[in-house]
């Protein structure tokens, strides 16, 4: 089984984390992947530098998430995607990677946006090529 685990950083993803792990080590053997978007700026004067502040902060996401795994005694894989949407670059990935489940925070960086389901998360079970769970917290 094969498990991908978009991370952005925040609490919400970090659950996502510990529960692929969780899963992945009841179900072994198991394959845990994270992966994280940088978002692609359109050209403009100011975009290199918002582009490597995006980079930076997807790297920074994996980085918090590769080490949480490894704290509950995985290594995972990491990946790091770019495009203009989160949502279709964490499907493009689970379909480049023929992951079996995607396991998602049901909010990220951008909060309580929507009243149960983040806006990425919402988008992600719409159009995954495999089965999602979408990981919960208390707020």
């Amino acid at each position: 089984m094969k498990i991908l685990v978009p991370v952005d950083g925040s609490p919400y993803s970090l659950k996502a984390v510990e529960t692929a792990c969780d899963l992945a080590k009841a179900q072994a053997p198991a394959s845990v992947v994270l992966t994280a978007v940088a978002i692609q700026i359109p050209e403009l004067e100011e975009g290199v530098y918002i582009a490597e502040k995006m980079k930076a902060q997807a790297e920074i996401a994996l980085a918090k998430a590769k080490e949480a795994a490894q704290a509950k005694g995985v290594d995972a894989a990491v990946i790091l995607a770019t495009g203009a949407s989160p949502a279709e670059e964490i499907v493009r990935v689970a379909k480049d990677q023929q992951a079996d489940l995607i396991v998602i925070g049901s909010r990220g960086l951008a909060g309580k946006t929507r009243s149960f389901l983040g806006s990425t998360a919402s988008q992600v079970v719409t159009y995954s090529p495999c089965s999602v769970l979408v990981v919960k917290t208390q707020d």
